[in-house]
């Protein structure tokens, strides 16, 4: 059965992983569960815990030869530190690969073959971004090591109630498009998703949220202005990952954390957001606000 299940990672290429995990321990106070190398596909990367959210930093490791030709080399040399790609677990990886093959989206290996079927030792496939305007995993359940989230008793009440950021959830991932019809074909039709609300903002850029698998909501935008941040990135970086929001239960707190840690820190409609020189080129927001008719 082809279902998306809870988000697995989202992942953010960085120059130096030693410098983004450090940075990770001292904004966030987060909980490391993974920090491995895979020479196959030539980097290095953690998974570590905000909250209920996982964020994977990844390197591209330079010191072998050839990985500017790796999928990440090739990522990052265009693009430097940025957000890369979304995953999400699966109910059935083949069925998964079945379905998406069927609305003619390409699919790839770790190492970037072409795949229609996962063989019995892959735990995961890639979507080609062309088709998915943004790359995407999708992972069954790993037996490599344990997701902390899936696990009895599991909490993230730490992250609301004792650190300073009174992080409550991620509220959402945006994503950038040129024509949002093709987010309605995406979101809706390949992956199942829900439309949830609908908003165009100041800057005119008009979005449709949609909730997809058990705790995911994208916000699918399209820039109405080139003048707009989102319309910059669109036009420097093309279409994909652009931000992520987090919702806080405490806008005024999370910011003096935020500077305290010598963060500089912009005023955004409805939030704040950190300087991306300050955050490894990642958009990172803050908001208080819920999302209308968030399922979650």
């Amino acid at each position: 059965m082809f279902k998306i299940k809870k988000e697995f990672h989202l992942l953010h290429v960085v120059a130096d992983l030693d410098a983004a995990d450090a940075w990770y321990d001292n904004v966030f106070a987060v909980r490391r569960f993974v920090r491995n190398t895979m020479k196959a596909a030539m980097r290095k990367a953690s998974l570590v815990l905000i909250g209920d959210f996982v964020m994977e930093p990844a390197q591209p490791m330079q010191r072998f030869q050839g990985w500017e030709r790796s999928a990440l080399g090739k990522f990052y040399t265009r693009y430097g530190q940025h957000f890369h790609s979304l995953a999400w677990y699966v109910d059935d990886l083949g069925e998964t690969c079945a379905r998406l093959s069927e609305q003619g989206i390409r699919l790839f290996d770790m190492v970037g073959n072409l795949v229609t079927t996962p063989s019995s030792r892959d735990g995961a496939v890639w979507t080609h971004p062309q088709d998915t305007h943004a790359a995407f995993e999708f992972a069954a359940i790993p037996k490599f090591f344990i997701d902390p989230r899936l696990q009895p008793g599991w909490s993230a009440t730490f992250a609301r109630d004792e650190h300073p950021l009174g992080i409550e959830r991620a509220s959402h991932i945006t994503m950038l498009f040129r024509d949002l019809k093709e987010a309605r074909k995406l979101y809706e039709t390949a992956l199942r998703g829900r439309q949830i609300h609908e908003k165009s903002t100041p800057d005119d850029n008009r979005s449709i949220f949609y909730a997809v698998g058990e705790d995911t909501i994208i916000e699918a935008v399209q820039p109405q202005s080139p003048s707009s941040l989102e319309g910059k990135e669109l036009e420097q970086s093309g279409e994909g990952i652009y931000s992520l929001t987090f919702k806080t239960k405490n806008l005024a707190r999370a910011t003096d954390h935020l500077r305290s840690k010598g963060l500089r820190v912009i005023e955004d409609s409805g939030g704040i957001m950190l300087n991306r020189d300050d955050a490894f080129g990642m958009t990172l927001r803050f908001t208080e606000e819920a999302i209308p008719n968030d399922p979650r």
